[in-house]
């Protein structure tokens, strides 16, 4: 006896739960959704006649402001064309509440937290503790924004990085306050009493100031959803985790595939990751990606490559690589650059010769510059009983002799040699970024000097070419590889997560066997008398000249 089975989904309206709440699986074999899936999957559901809507479910969403942006932009486009946003938060912040504010209904629970505080800049400064324990520190700075070694020469910000920085946090700030009152309908005067009057919400408190819309958890949400679209919706979907689902384990929904069956395969787009330091052996693992980044430039499949860049900068020789490789994938096929959070100095060079750089609004880029610092012992051994006596031939031999720090100062004549060589390498920088960008030199030099720049003034400057997210860059992609948008892609991301990498980042106190630091007893004593402030990798790096950011720069 046969049983007809049903499948009203794929008739009826639904709405899709796009459940975006952090979750930590136990299971290293759990294959972690990227930001590109959630983009593509979102884009997926703006073109899917079923999906009249999506539940955007964010009560313990985790993300830095450019990326909760970038989903915001993306959940704008899927509004417009026609479809509807229902938002469910439970604790947010600011960004977190800008996001939710594309919404045509705000959920909150009712046990949730509002704080609407706005932003603030802060930088860590280990001056006075490093004098307390003997450690001496130089800064090799002749570029005037070039700040990164304030944090151990300074006790506060100095005038031209209190400018940069103000710079900076006006943009931010205007962004995202003018999206507030465009989406709640607020005029200066009421933004400014949610800001700077009240700043605290009760779920109560929210509603009765029109913050929110509804209170409560899955019942608020239909009623929600009832009110949006005058009717019952009994059908829903779900991409994210079906354990802290709102709606319940429903259908799943996924990004699209790009099937061939048996016409020809499709074309490739690549999305390739560069995170943390211009660095060699961390970070970027530059040579690493440098060779990744040439081997895809060599498939003939692969029509177009993206590079997400979230750095800070490091070392010159790291983010020249990866720039070589850059250029010559350029050769072959587009190649556009996405900034994440951050990427500046270092991170900066190596974007510079993309065939287009999108930066996000939020992003801190620019910081085209190098800076070097010398840390030396000041009476730190003297205070742990230790000594060192030595022997030398070369009147500079004894320059990096010392038990934890170069027991030493730099004398005058060796300061110069250094100012002689930074500038030398500025204008390397400069001179590579001025031809990268199409700039004459000194148009160059104008926003050159190590000044940081949001994505909206780099975009003025001429240090960018767009402002948008990654969803932005793959579209810009397609276009460069004259791929059409309607056309099926294959999507592939890089650099591919490694099995035991995998099973170690799973593992209790990996951190033991992490490689980095190749001197633990500087990183461990670093990291133990000044924790917060990322003293070691500068120590490791002594007296190198960087294109690099303040490590501790907190938005």
């Amino acid at each position: 006896m046969f049983c007809l089975i049903s499948f009203p989904l794929f008739s009826q309206k639904m709405y899709l739960e796009l459940n975006l709440n952090s979750e930590r699986s136990g299971n290293p074999f759990a294959k972690q959704k990227s930001h590109l899936d959630v983009f593509r999957v979102i884009e997926r559901a703006s073109t899917d006649r079923r999906v009249q809507g999506i539940i955007l479910n964010i009560a313990s969403v985790s993300g830095d402001k450019d990326y909760l942006w970038e989903l915001r932009s993306a959940l704008e486009q899927f509004k417009s064309g026609g479809k509807k946003v229902c938002a469910y938060i439970s604790y947010a912040d600011i960004d977190t509440y800008c996001l939710a504010s594309i919404a045509d209904k705000i959920i909150m629970d009712e046990l949730g937290t509002l704080n609407i505080l706005g932003y603030a800049v802060g930088r860590g400064y280990a001056r006075n503790a490093l004098d307390k324990l003997g450690i001496g520190v130089r800064e090799l700075r002749y570029l005037e924004y070039k700040s990164a070694a304030e944090t151990f020469t300074r006790d506060s910000m100095s005038e031209a990085d209190r400018r940069q920085y103000n710079d900076y946090l006006d943009d931010t700030f205007n962004l995202t306050s003018s999206t507030l009152k465009n989406a709640r309908n607020w005029s200066d005067e009421e933004f400014d009493a949610v800001l700077n009057r009240d700043f605290l919400y009760s779920a109560k408190d929210a509603k009765s100031r029109g913050l929110i819309d509804n209170v409560g958890r899955k019942d608020a949400v239909l009623q929600a959803i009832r009110e949006i679209e005058g009717r019952e919706v009994n059908y829903f979907s779900l991409y994210g985790s079906s354990a802290s689902s709102l709606m319940g384990d429903n259908l799943p929904y996924s990004p699209p595939k790009a099937r061939s069956f048996f016409r020809k395969r499709p074309p490739i787009v690549v999305v390739v990751y560069a995170n943390g330091e211009t660095d060699m052996d961390r970070g970027m693992e530059a040579g690493k990606l440098s060779q990744t980044i040439r081997e895809l430039a060599d498939r003939r499949r692969v029509k177009a490559i993206v590079i997400r860049i979230n750095s800070p900068g490091g070392s010159a020789q790291a983010a020249d690589l990866v720039d070589e490789a850059v250029r010559y994938a350029k050769q072959k096929k587009p190649v556009v650059v996405s900034m994440g959070q951050t990427a500046a100095s270092g991170g900066y060079w190596a974007a510079m010769n993309a065939s287009h750089i999108v930066a996000n609004p939020y992003t801190v880029t620019g910081s085209i510059g190098v800076i070097g610092s010398w840390f030396y012992d000041n009476g730190l051994n003297s205070k742990l009983g230790l000594n060192m006596d030595s022997l030398q031939r070369g009147a500079h031999a004894d320059l990096l002799t010392g038990v934890l720090f170069p027991r030493r100062n730099l004398t005058s004549q060796e300061e110069e040699r250094y100012r002689n060589y930074i500038i030398d390498l500025y204008n390397v920088f400069t001179e590579k970024a001025a031809a990268s960008r199409g700039m004459e030199l000194d148009k160059l030099e104008a926003v050159a000097q190590g000044r940081i720049f949001s994505g909206l003034r780099a975009k003025e400057a001429g240090l960018v070419d767009s402002t948008g997210g990654l969803a932005d860059a793959l579209r810009i992609a397609r276009t460069l590889a004259e791929i059409p948008q309607k056309k099926a892609v294959k999507y592939e991301e890089y650099p591919k997560p490694k099995f035991m990498d995998k099973l170690l980042e799973s593992l209790p106190l990996v951190s033991v066997f992490a490689k980095g630091n190749k001197n633990k007893t500087v990183e461990f004593f670093a990291d133990f008398i000044l924790p917060g402030i990322d003293l070691h990798y500068r120590l490791e790096n002594n007296g190198k000249v960087m294109p690099i950011l303040p490590l501790d720069f907190m938005l």
